[in-house]
């Protein structure tokens, strides 16, 4: 909060006058709030009305930026300037790897929660948050799980402001539930896909039991990333009979083994989805579940870009209030194709101009 009071305090008048600040009737000048005004502000301010806001606002932002790319195209630019100033502002070449290459064929909205470890008090638990993110990163809707609640009775509430419609909603194995996948097919018309583990014991012992060692491996993916490799393999099949789990169409196991430091690790997971064959094939499936593995990322740069576990901000709703303006400004960069936060907040800070630009205060 501190670091905002003094951003305010040496912003350039031109500035201060674009994002409307007040004139002060004594000097003439405009003038922004000082760092108390703007801390008690965030302590104040609806939790749910400014993540509806902002949701809102990125979702037009991120179709507008989405039509502009399907329009020109995305060239890279041969001018050396123009690629050591795109490396500057964070948006780097990603490394060779299979890793993000397939893009299933329906748009996909994971949701997933993180808690703000730093904000809690004796009296007050850490509040949790339960976010709707595309998977490029871009929040779409978020909202704080309710003392003595979990994510499960937050699920629902959080996606129905969302237009779902053939869309494919990836989440935990929390989120595992009947209910939900009934809402999602009858009232939202999107589609799921679920990891099954033990917290739904018949339907996972049902998986299990299923002969997956005659089930031919049918698609995978193999990422090699600074000594790390890692290989994923993907098995199918249509729904068996008796399944007690509305609108599965698919089951599938992926088993992952990852190699790093001489030291192999395996992992195993279950999971169904109401997507059929013609709809999305092992390639598909695949894609969605490494994307919503890939929402991660948000909350190591949250945490280690941010320092949203190392902040002490715990009065009123502004632990909430900045983790809405750290998604924010998150997915506002993704938007832009930004690989790179940390470098992307370096590059924007050393000149005002440039964050009213990504802001669309200024033309780009």
């Amino acid at each position: 909060m501190y670091a905002i009071g003094q951003w305010i305090a040496g912003s350039s008048q031109k500035t201060l006058r674009t994002f409307g600040a007040r004139i002060d009737p004594g000097t003439g000048r405009y003038a922004g709030p000082d760092e108390k005004t703007v801390r008690g502000l965030c302590a104040r301010l609806d939790g749910d009305v400014l993540d509806a806001a902002v949701g809102r606002w990125l979702q037009r932002r991120a179709l507008a930026a989405a039509r502009a790319k399907t329009r020109t195209g995305r060239h890279p630019s041969r001018d050396r300037k123009a690629r050591r100033r795109a490396k500057a502002a964070g948006q780097r070449h990603r490394r060779k790897s299979t890793r993000g290459r397939h893009r299933p064929r329906l748009p996909q909205i994971a949701v997933d929660g993180k808690t703000s470890r730093g904000a809690k008090t004796a009296a007050n638990p850490a509040p949790h948050l339960l976010a709707a993110l595309t998977c490029t990163g871009v929040v779409l809707a978020q909202r704080q799980i309710a003392s003595k609640s979990n994510e499960i009775t937050a699920f629902v509430p959080l996606l129905t402001p969302l237009d779902l419609t053939d869309h494919v909603i990836s989440a935990d194995a929390m989120q595992t539930q009947r209910t939900h996948a009934r809402w999602l097919r009858e009232s939202k018309k999107a589609h799921f896909v679920f990891p099954v583990l033990d917290n739904q014991p018949l339907l996972f012992d049902s998986l299990d039991a299923l002969d997956w060692a005659d089930v031919p491996v049918t698609a995978w993916t193999v990422d090699n990333d600074r000594g790390r490799h890692e290989l994923r393999t993907i098995q199918v099949l249509p729904t068996p009979p008796d399944l007690n789990f509305p609108y599965v169409a698919q089951v599938f196991l992926i088993e992952r083994t990852v190699t790093a430091g001489g030291k192999t690790t395996y992992q195993a997971m279950l999971y169904v989805t109401s997507l059929t064959a013609k709809q999305a094939d092992p390639a598909d499936l695949l894609a969605y579940v490494r994307q919503h593995w890939g929402i991660e990322v948000l909350h190591w740069i949250r945490d280690v870009t941010f320092g949203e576990d190392a902040s002490r901000i715990r009065t009123g709703n502004t632990p909430r209030v900045m983790a809405t303006l750290r998604n924010a400004v998150v997915s506002l960069l993704r938007i832009h194709d930004t690989t790179n936060i940390a470098a992307a907040m370096r590059y924007n800070a050393r000149k005002n101009r440039r964050i009213l630009k990504l802001l669309q205060l200024l033309p780009a």
